[in-house]
């Protein structure tokens, strides 16, 4: 009970004497830089978890054929589990004291100009970092299926080619065609 007490006592201390922006700036920092890779490892773990058997309708971005919504919900399960995860692992480092510089360092130029600070923080940063995240988050969740449908153009392409050699051989003239003798 002690250890709760003391511990609960030193973290309202430190979000009293913390800047709530730069506090969440760099929530946000480590949340794209360190929970991407977190983000990235559990869902490699959970593909290689569910890669055969019972469970494979589970993969991320399978829904079956036709889709099915008991997939595509138990995948978005999976999905916040995974997020809850990396969250638990990822908050803790935002208490470390060196960002306690790191926030000095990147804030001193909008010291006094509280409205920009805001600004960029809560609105022009989240933008371009939430765009990148989504973007990088959906390539991981359907690296599979963009894989697999590749290889399956690439097989189309080849089936085409082949169709075009056919064509083009049934289209060109040979010494013994009847063409040829009529045009000699």
């Amino acid at each position: 009970a002690v250890v709760s007490t003391q511990s609960t006592g030193a973290s309202q201390v430190f979000f009293k004497n913390q800047d709530p922006c730069s506090l969440y700036f760099v929530n946000m920092f480590i949340d794209t830089t360190v929970g991407l890779l977190i983000l990235y490892a559990l869902v490699s773990l959970s593909r290689y978890l569910l890669r055969d058997g019972v469970y494979a309708w589970l993969k991320s971005g399978e829904y079956g054929n036709p889709p099915q919504a008991k997939a595509w919900l138990a995948q978005c399960g999976i999905y916040l589990a995974i997020m809850v995860v990396q969250k638990l692992l990822v908050s803790p480092l935002v208490l470390l004291p060196f960002w306690t510089k790191f926030r000095h360092f990147l804030f001193s130029p909008l010291e006094g100009h509280r409205k920009l600070e805001v600004v960029v923080v809560m609105l022009i940063v989240p933008f371009f970092v939430n765009a990148f995240m989504f973007w990088i988050q959906d390539n991981i969740l359907m690296k599979r299926r963009k894989r697999r449908n590749s290889v399956q153009m690439e097989a189309r392409i080849n089936l085409l080619e082949d169709d075009q050699v056919e064509l083009r051989e049934a289209l060109t003239p040979t010494a013994n065609s009847s063409s040829t003798v009529a045009l000699n």
